[in-house]
């Protein structure tokens, strides 16, 4: 007898079937009195409903009409909801309650062969989105790039929008964002980083405004129906000023190319992530696909995707956010961040008596918009934005450090404020250290990475002093020698070569025999140096503040200072066996020559510590628990001695060139795999030296905190409020950065 029921499997339902059955129905719905809109996507069904039981979801009937509304805040997308149109209405209402039966909402639709179409109705209540409010956040003065905020001057008045990407015809680069920021062609168009508005560029002649449904998706029904694109194009003044990276997120993946062969449904839940200027990380998810959001003439006018909250968490857009691009956000491949969208504006659907409003994005398919304008994504030059330099390893050596104190009163102070200096151990995750260098307060332990390199203050940029506090390249052999040796290894054998003089005269001779390497000026035992000085001073005036403060900083360097690629002219490959590869100079990216193994840097210090953090943290504190305390040091010369110490007992446990030479073997590998032949080879001796820099970290505190009688000068023990901490470490001439030939002066 079952097999004369009247079953229809839904989700067989295409993409081009629901647009069929919304474009034959579309009056109907548009013409009721409740209805604000309409879009394509699954059944969303009630968080409160339980999964229905297996006869039921076999016959896939629609349900019932119930009585309790449905709100896109109360609903979602499970795995087994079916295609459906989704009808949007201002006020969920019981056929009884209608004034005209006329304006209900069928449960399905049928297609003229008969198929019925299920329609989802969902209580919105659009509202309006809020005013600009100008709410911009902090973005460093380094490079430029997607998500950072653009400003276009007219009528006197500001408009915001956010870098999306870049891209290219084959001849000019341009930074693509909205054009109704954009504005004309030739309007100057400026970007706001460290706190300044600077032009970077005018409005390209090529846009996308409006395009007709049916010239991008041919053969699909939309008769008089017009995507919204609002797409502007800025041709950039200065491309070394920019990164192909997006702010907060790091390097983009590619493409997704979308298209009438390949769209699907299969997109709606689709975790999605974007960097707004105003609302900074968005995660959110794809809940619909041609939201027709209104009518102007007879035409209608639809956004691509419609993207809302995922998991309970609100999308936090707001004005200022558009331009911003869309990337899955797969958390199986978190590293993949295919481009799909750019956002053009925002919808605020009403919640119910008692509830949040809710922000959700609009969005154009990236693909599309590459395909009208005739340009392709750049994703390559100048990737190494120090925002975006993992920071585990420089958290996980101060974490261990403050349970390798003995003194009980540091020991207690330390570890009460052991979150503002680090993270808990099961917290130090590259996830968690995505986007540090935009929140209100960095742990200071990175605090020289994520703030003092890129923030908005003079300390900023990679080209800036502070950049060459964080190395000292002690193995670059002179012939003819100084007196003492060829290196600084070499030289500083003798603790009285720890001198500013001598370090001077080694790299003035480093510059004199190899003109045509970028010189190394390092100074980093002499910023412990000046740090720990600082220390004591504070310890001795009881200052509690700016003692943690200094101390949580100074971790950071001594964390450089047991990775050995910071105390090595091999930094980021082999100057001297130079390899064809891609040089980027005035001129943008081209061929030319590169030192043999570039990128070793990041594939050894940051991805392949990334990829094995647990390892490394159990590692470490289990090498730490079984070591011993030094004999502690004396002023801020014995601190740099100290740390001299640690760089040259570093270097004889892993050779730089080891590194680079393992590095080269795999360089055409995956970034997984590079991470773990690295680590095959060099994990054991890398959780070795870090152990050896949580030693040394312990102390030159415990150091300090006795030179500078911290028990009885230092009174309070307990937490001290982040935001205090923030001021002190944002004050310039805190902890002031100098360079080798100016540091004199503060020793």
């Amino acid at each position: 007898m079952g097999f004369f029921q009247d079953v229809q499997d839904f989700n067989a339902l295409s993409v081009c079937d629901l647009l069929t059955a919304r474009e034959q129905f579309h009056f109907q719905l548009a013409h009721k009195k409740n209805v604000v809109g309409t879009a394509i996507g699954r059944y969303r069904i009630r968080k409160s409903d339980p999964p229905p039981a297996k006869a039921e979801l076999a016959q896939q009937k629609s349900p019932a009409v119930r009585k309790t509304k449905r709100t896109l805040e109360n609903s979602e997308v499970r795995d087994y909801s079916w295609p459906a149109i989704l009808v949007f209405v201002d006020k969920w209402l019981s056929f009884t309650e209608l004034h005209d039966p006329n304006d209900a909402i069928p449960r399905a639709i049928y297609l003229p062969d008969g198929r019925r179409v299920p329609i989802c109705v969902i209580e919105s209540g659009a509202a309006e989105r809020a005013a600009d409010d100008d709410q911009i956040r902090a973005f460093p003065g380094s490079l430029i790039g997607g998500g950072f905020p653009l400003i276009c001057d007219v009528q006197n008045r500001s408009h915001m929008a956010t870098v999306g990407c870049l891209v290219t015809d084959g001849h000019r680069t341009y930074a693509m964002t909205n054009k109704h920021v954009c504005g004309e062609p030739g309007q100057v168009v400026s970007a706001l980083a460290a706190g300044n508005k600077k032009p970077i560029g005018t409005s390209a002649s090529i846009g996308l405004g409006r395009v007709g449904f049916q010239e991008i998706y041919p053969g699909w029904p939309g008769k008089n129906v017009y995507v919204h694109a609002d797409i502007g194009l800025i041709d950039i003044d200065d491309l070394n000023a920019w990164s192909t990276q997006v702010y907060g997120v790091g390097e983009i993946g590619r493409l997704l190319d979308i298209d009438i062969s390949n769209l699907s449904l299969h997109l709606i839940g689709c975790p999605v992530r974007a960097y707004g200027a105003a609302g900074g990380d968005m995660r959110g998810e794809i809940c619909a696909l041609f939201y027709r959001f209104k009518e102007i003439g007879g035409f209608e006018y639809v956004s691509d995707l419609l993207i809302g909250p995922r998991k309970n968490l609100p999308l936090g857009t707001r004005p200022g956010d558009s331009g911003a691009l869309w990337m899955v956000d797969d958390p199986k491949a978190p590293e993949d961040k295919m481009c799909l969208g750019l956002q053009w504006g925002g919808q605020v659907f009403d919640a119910a008596p008692g509830g949040k409003s809710s922000t959700f994005a609009l969005a154009t398919f990236l693909s599309t918009t590459c395909n009208v304008l005739d340009v392709d994504l750049v994703r390559g030059w100048n990737v190494d934005n120090p925002d975006y330099w993992g920071a585990v390893g420089h958290y996980g050596i101060a974490n261990i450090a403050v349970n390798a104190l003995k003194s009980p009163k540091l020991a207690k102070l330390m570890g009460a404020n052991l979150e503002n200096i680090s993270y808990q151990v099961g917290d130090i995750t590259k996830k968690n250290m995505q986007g540090l260098s935009t929140r209100d307060f960095v742990p200071l332990a990175d605090v020289p990475d994520m703030v003092w390199k890129v923030g908005p203050h003079k300390r900023g940029g990679m080209k800036a002093p502070e950049h060459a506090n964080h190395f000292a390249d002690m193995d670059r052999k002179l012939s003819p020698g100084l007196a003492d040796g060829a290196t600084l290894l070499e030289i500083c054998k003798k603790s009285k070569n720890v001198a500013v003089g001598v370090w001077q005269k080694y790299y003035d001779a480093v510059k004199k025999q190899y003109p045509k390497q970028e010189e190394s000026r390092g100074l980093l035992p002499f910023r412990v140096w000046q740090i720990y000085k600082q220390m004591v001073a504070f310890a001795a005036a009881g200052n509690v503040e700016k003692f943690v403060c200094a101390a949580g900083i100074l971790s950071h360097y001594v964390g450089d200072s047991c990775q050995p690629l910071h105390i090595s002219y091999l930094f980021n490959g082999d100057p001297d066996r130079p390899v064809k590869g891609t040089v980027r100079g005035k001129n943008g990216a081209q061929e030319g020559l590169v030192s043999a193994g570039t990128g070793v840097h990041s594939a050894y210090e940051d991805d392949m510590i990334d990829r094995h953090v647990t390892d490394v943290m159990a590692g470490v504190a289990k090498r730490v628990k079984a070591a011993k305390l030094a004999t502690p040091v004396k002023g801020g010369y014995g601190a740099a001695c100290a740390v001299v110490g640690l760089m040259q007992q570093t270097f004889e446990k892993i050779k730089p060139m080891a590194i680079v030479d393992a590095y080269i073997a795999v360089e055409s590998e995956k970034p997984a795999q590079r991470a773990d032949a690295l680590w095959a080879s060099f994990g054991e001796t890398t959780m070795d030296v870090m152990a050896d820099g949580c030693m040394c970290l312990a102390l030159l505190w415990e150091s300090a905190w006795a030179e500078g009688n911290g028990n009885s000068k230092i009174k309070s023990l307990e937490v001290i409020e982040p935001g205090e901490l923030a001021k002190i470490y944002q004050d310039p001439q805190f902890l002031p950065t100098m360079t080798l030939d100016t540091i004199s002066k503060v020793l």
